[in-house]
């Protein structure tokens, strides 16, 4: 059986495969889902879980077989890599001109500040 993980960093999806076989027509169990709010679970939610033993076969930009749920490690807009250390980096350059800045600040408007 064919399952798709959705790449949020990347976009498309993962497809893993395992060896269950299902009959045309057998329809798989109804997941028991958990309302999240007033008006039912959110579509991130949903999904089937990736089974034990399910093995990457591939890459693609539309789902196919059953759809996982959204998995949210990927959801922080950093990339991984070199380019995340890169970012960090920036990050904590731009922070700390931001300090001297303030003390700077700071000082010429209350001459008694150290």
């Amino acid at each position: 059986m064919i399952y798709s993980k959705w790449i949020p960093d990347k976009g498309g999806y993962a497809y893993y495969e395992t060896g269950e076989r299902r009959g045309l027509g057998d329809d798989l169990p109804i997941p028991s889902l958990t309302p999240t709010s007033a008006i039912g679970v959110a579509s991130t939610e949903i999904g089937r879980s990736l089974p034990l033993g399910a093995r990457l076969v591939g890459y693609g930009p539309l789902a196919q077989g059953s759809v996982v749920p959204l998995d949210r490690s990927g959801l922080s807009g950093i990339p991984e890599g070199a380019g995340k250390a890169l970012l960090l980096a920036a990050v904590g350059a731009a922070s700390a001109v931001a300090g001297v800045f303030l003390v700077r600040a700071l000082k010429n408007a209350r001459p008694g500040f150290r």
